[in-house]
């Protein structure tokens, strides 16, 4: 007994430094539960002696201090939509064996890569649009059977050269007959067509449903039959239909830009048609961008981002409205609003000027691609160069509208029923169009001054 109550009180007696340490930096706050305990760390002589609260304390803050720098130095996330996360998203799905792994700089993908367009910023965004869709539908299964990566690059290839041939094929195109004569030519009819198909002559119970009328004035080959809700039948032999036309289309087009040798590979074909056909048409346009909510979601971006840049230059605008109304009826705010008036109309008569007189050098619309006469002695056997070249400037005028002709004008005024809003100024735009066409001088005709 003597010996257990001599040793009794030697254990309870001996202190320990660091639960010393410990205890008076858990009351001071300083060390949070999930930061590590200072039992388990190597005093530092700077921290000072143990047994003192003040110094453990201390202590206790400058490791909390430290690690709430260690957490503040991780570097912040990459964006997901700069051109790098792009780039390396291109290398992991098309060309991984080209990923930079540490062993060096991996190339950038200009060199890896065929080129799509002439242009590389429009490669690199297309690419990404590719790497997406080749991930999502074709190497999900592919990968399953087998770990060739040919396969792919292969794909790419008929890609790239299909892009570069439509790119050549487009710049021969007459863009500006196609953009402001054709085009606004098909939706000068399809707003006629829709308006009759919803406005008939004919009444309840004789009217019919708007698609059958708008059917029968525009047949359509991807619309028929017109798909009824109370008919299942016609709502899939449409859509059979549709992807039928689409698989037509593609095979068409692709016989043009694929080469002789491509053409005959069946294989090849077949899926780069079913890509650009149901992947591309079909689900990004049909299904996408033609439905009415991307639509709407697409014109709230751009609203949203102009409206954006123009936030920072009208801050001052409408700062005081009462004073703003009051100066408008001033003598001195009218003086000014006038001068302001004049200063307008003297800058759009000098640049109307300046434009009929910059107008001599421009060269004619008819002289644009056309070829020499040679090429065109080539082209019409049997005729001297004089006489092919009188002929082809003949064709050429005949095919040629004057700009002030083009279909756009009428689609704009057919889009805003201007003939019935406002008849008066529709006459007037459309006499001072014949006069500009046919009057004196022919200003606006075919290769005029206007029409250059």
């Amino acid at each position: 007994m003597a010996t257990t109550d001599a040793q009794g009180p030697a254990r309870v007696s001996t202190p320990r430094p660091k639960a010393v340490a410990l205890a008076s930096s858990a009351s001071s706050g300083s060390i949070s539960a999930s930061e590590p305990r200072p039992s388990q760390r190597p005093l530092d002589a700077k921290e000072g002696a143990p047994g003192v609260t003040g110094a453990g304390a201390g202590a206790g803050a400058g490791a909390g201090v430290g690690a709430g720098a260690r957490r503040g130095a991780r570097p912040a996330a990459a964006d997901p939509l700069s051109d790098r996360a792009t780039v390396f998203l291109i290398k992991r799905t098309l060309c991984p064996q080209h990923l930079d792994k540490g062993k060096g700089l991996s190339p950038p993908i200009e060199e890896i890569l065929p080129p799509l367009t002439s242009r590389n910023d429009v490669d690199l965004q297309l690419y990404a649009l590719i790497s997406i869709i080749l991930r999502e539908f074709v190497q999900n299964w592919y990968n399953k059977i087998t770990p060739d990566e040919t396969f792919v690059a292969e794909i790419v290839q008929i890609i790239a050269h299909i892009t570069r041939t439509l790119e050549q094929r487009l710049r021969k195109v007459d863009l500006e007959s196609l953009l402001f004569d054709e085009l606004p030519n098909l939706l000068d009819k399809h707003i006629t067509a829709y308006r009759t198909a919803h406005d008939p002559p004919i009444h309840h119970p004789l009217t019919a449903r708007p698609q059958e009328i708008y059917h029968a004035l525009c047949p359509l080959p991807a619309l028929s039959p017109v798909p009824s809700p109370g008919d299942p039948g016609s709502i899939a032999a449409q859509a059979k239909n549709e992807a039928t036309y689409r698989q037509l289309l593609v095979q068409g087009v692709l016989a043009i830009l694929l080469p002789t040798e491509d053409l005959e590979n069946d294989c090849l074909t077949a899926l780069v048609g079913q890509i650009f056909s149901e992947l591309i048409i079909g689900n990004a346009v049909a299904n996408k961008l033609s439905e009415p909510w991307m639509i709407y979601e697409i014109l709230i971006i751009v609203s949203r981002v102009v409206l954006q840049k123009r936030m920072p230059g009208n801050r001052g605008d409408g700062t005081d409205p009462p004073s703003a109304s009051r100066n408008i009826f001033s003598i001195s705010a009218l003086f000014w609003t006038i001068l302001q008036w004049c200063f307008l109309a003297t800058s759009f008569i000098r640049t109307v000027v300046a434009i009929l007189l910059a107008s001599r050098y421009v060269p004619f619309r008819t002289s644009r691609g056309r070829g020499t006469p040679s090429d065109v002695t080539d082209q019409k056997t049997g005729l001297e160069p004089v006489q092919a070249a009188i002929l082809s400037e003949t064709e050429t005028e005949q095919a040629k509208a004057p700009v002030l002709a083009f279909r756009l004008w009428a689609a704009v005024s057919n889009l805003i029923e201007m003939d019935a809003r406002m008849p008066w100024l529709h006459g007037t735009l459309s006499l001072l169009q014949w006069i500009a066409m046919t009057g004196p001088g022919r200003m606006a005709d075919v290769d005029g001054r206007l029409d250059r």
